[in-house]
């Protein structure tokens, strides 16, 4: 079944923040931070990056491969590009609503636009219907639109304006929907990551504190304390204290591993859907021009053939005209074809 108007406008809104304002967010990304020094700079902020409990494993290990000359920004994704830019000097300001927020209207600074293309794609990803009305389409495009013109150049603005009437078959639409699907899960993951880090952090500092008191106890019973009985059941519950919480941050651990591992497989997966994508909308062009070549063609040859007809026309009502003109000088004249003359004599 064909996708209906708003779906079809999610899916070119969908593609257009996939394929265009990605590229546009990598451009800028490049022009600031060129290839030729990235691998120094994400060094020399390895404590930072690393330290930030939103940074997945996988995208550490993109960031910090085996080998230093592999790190590309072609394999940074939309959200880690942006986690870049304000993490990694000369770093981006936010605009005045926030990172998380939409910017306004009137706001294009480049933290602004960074802001837009993060936004549109949580929307986009995270969207239960899959929809996008008429009229949201145009004030969303235009928006986003504005925002890769101005990241991505004069070059991005154009496709992502020929994007509007790219061909939807179903190939493409199923590819769409899987990749959505991918990055919705992947994104659910991360968020669970950053409540288990939250909770790691949490009873790390639960475990020093119980160790700082069994170590200010243990002091105390060497002084000789007079409270040692005590001291000793309290120094026992601290210890329970810390394997409990050593036992949950191992849990945690364990499941981020987990989770980790589901976030390459996705990852993965929605790199080949997006090599796919593009696959696919190389064969869509090359098809569309031939087949406005076909039709061009076509259009010529009627063309060609209608000047004839129209010379063919142009000689018949000639002639047509020289028929009527010869019999009416006939007529004039009196010399009827057909006509039998008789000749009357008289005696």
């Amino acid at each position: 079944m064909s996708p209906t108007v708003e779906e079809s406008n999610f899916f070119r809104f969908y593609f257009l923040n996939l394929k265009i304002a990605t590229k546009a967010v990598r451009v800028y990304f490049d022009s600031v931070h060129p290839a030729a020094g990235l691998a120094t700079e994400l060094a020399n902020s390895k404590a930072k990056l690393t330290g930030l409990r939103f940074i997945t494993q996988l995208q550490q290990q993109i960031l910090y491969p085996s080998n230093a000359s592999n790190v590309l920004s072609d394999n940074f994704d939309t959200t880690l590009i942006v986690c870049l830019l304000r993490n990694v000097i000369p770093r981006e300001s936010a605009p005045v609503t926030g990172w998380d927020k939409l910017p306004l209207p009137g706001d294009t600074s480049t933290g602004a636009d960074l802001a837009r293309v993060k936004w549109y794609r949580n929307q986009s990803v995270h969207s239960k219907d899959g929809i996008l009305s008429p009229t949201d389409v145009i004030q969303y495009w235009g928006d986003l639109e504005g925002a890769i013109g101005r990241l991505g150049g004069s070059n991005l603005l154009i496709e992502a304006q020929s994007t509007k009437h790219i061909v939807l078959d179903k190939s493409l639409t199923d590819i769409l929907t899987k990749i959505r699907l991918n990055e919705h899960y992947i994104e659910e993951n991360r968020e669970m990551i950053d409540k288990l880090q939250v909770v790691v952090e949490k009873q790390e500092t639960i475990k020093e504190q119980q160790e700082d008191r069994i170590q200010q106890l243990n002091d105390s019973l060497q002084k000789g304390g007079v409270q040692t009985q005590k001291h000793a059941a309290e120094i026992s519950s601290h210890k329970e204290s810390i394997d409990k919480c050593s036992d949950e941050i191992a849990e945690c651990k364990k499941e981020i591993e987990k989770i980790n591992s589901t976030i390459k497989s996705k990852h993965n997966e929605v790199t080949h859907k997006q090599n796919q994508v593009v696959n696919l909308t190389h064969l869509l062009v090359r098809l569309e021009c031939k087949y406005n070549q076909k039709l061009n063609e076509i259009d010529g040859q009627l063309v060609k053939h209608d000047g004839q007809l129209s010379k063919h026309d142009e000689q018949i009502a000639k002639s047509a005209k020289d028929i009527e003109d010869m019999k009416r000088k006939q007529h004039d004249s009196g010399d009827i074809p057909g006509k039998i003359g008789y000749v009357i004599f008289f005696p």
